[in-house]
């Protein structure tokens, strides 16, 4: 999988601006202090946060322009995201909590 992405938005007080281009089979983190907008660039890129302006390129394919009224929806986008609060099923285990989605 490829990213080309250019995403820029406004939450409240935070100030998004964030470029990134991940190669297929590279590996990319994320780091940086809490607030800084890690978690926004992820649902951004996932498709649950919606962008201002930019571009959002997986593997070729536009999922995200606003100048061009391009916005593909979470489910039509091949990215998986994990919350990094407790939201798993309680009754199920760790194979069955990543198996449900």
């Amino acid at each position: 999988m490829s990213l080309q992405a250019s995403v820029r938005l406004r939450r409240g007080t935070l100030e998004l601006n964030a470029e990134m281009h991940v190669d297929p089979g590279e590996v990319v983190a994320v780091l940086g202090p809490n607030g800084s907008g890690k978690s926004t660039l992820l649902g951004a890129l996932a498709g649950l946060v919606a962008i201002d302006s930019g571009r959002v390129e997986i593997d070729g394919v536009l999922v995200e322009d606003p100048a061009e009224g391009v916005r593909k929806t979470a489910a039509e986008r091949s990215v998986g995201f994990t919350f990094q609060d407790y939201l798993l099923f309680p009754h199920l285990s760790v194979e069955e909590n990543v198996a449900f989605g």
